[in-house]
């Protein structure tokens, strides 16, 4: 499962030579238009990279492991940069207010066994787009509001996880915000690993 919240920053002129990069399988595995589509055909392709092939049963079966899927979500990050630095300075100018060539990179994939968050954004002045977590022991529901659901947490384990661009209730205490520049790893029995992004 891939999600992104944000943007890639110059997107119709980065958007060519991402799809001239990929390999043919990811490059005919898009069906649509937007920067998501891409940017996961172009996380496959890193996968496919580092010598792992996404469309193995086996490795599908058993999940890639968090380090595999933290490296194939770096190299992707490194190759959207590098695709927006390749933009010629007169394109960045276009139009008196310049080409909007900062990227918001919120990213979560998971092989079915770990997952992978990020809160990047490429420029060094501005704020990431939003990403909260929150976890719990167990589902109850509100008695008051027939329907509706409140995460329970009786101790400090974690059997539930939601990972959201927003706060999913008014109890904004519940939910955290990772550090920009970071990305969680959240492995099998929820256990959290908190790795800073480091991009060159």
């Amino acid at each position: 499962m891939w999600m992104h919240n944000g943007n890639i920053g110059g997107w119709k002129y980065v958007k060519r030579n991402l799809a001239v990069g990929l390999r043919g399988d990811w490059f005919s595995s898009v069906g649509g238009n937007t920067d998501s589509e891409w940017a996961f055909a172009l996380f496959l392709d890193a996968l496919d990279d580092m010598g792992y092939d996404p469309n193995s049963v086996a490795l599908n079966q058993a999940g890639f492991g968090h380090s595999v899927l933290r490296k194939a979500l770096l190299a992707t990050i490194k190759r959207i940069n590098a695709l927006i630095a390749e933009i010629p300075e007169k394109e960045r100018r276009e139009k008196d207010e310049g080409l909007d060539c900062r990227s918001l990179l919120n990213f979560a994939v998971t092989d079915g066994n770990s997952v992978v968050c990020t809160r990047y954004v490429s420029s060094m002045t501005d704020e990431a787009a939003s990403l909260y977590w929150s976890s719990g022991t167990s589902w109850q529901e509100d008695k008051s509001l027939k329907g509706r659901y409140r995460m329970e947490r009786r101790d400090k384990g974690a059997d539930i996880v939601l990972v959201a661009s927003e706060p999913l209730t008014f109890e904004r205490g519940k939910f955290r915000c990772p550090t920009q520049g970071m990305h969680r790893v959240l492995l099998p029995l929820f256990r959290f690993l908190k790795r800073k992004l480091t991009i060159t």
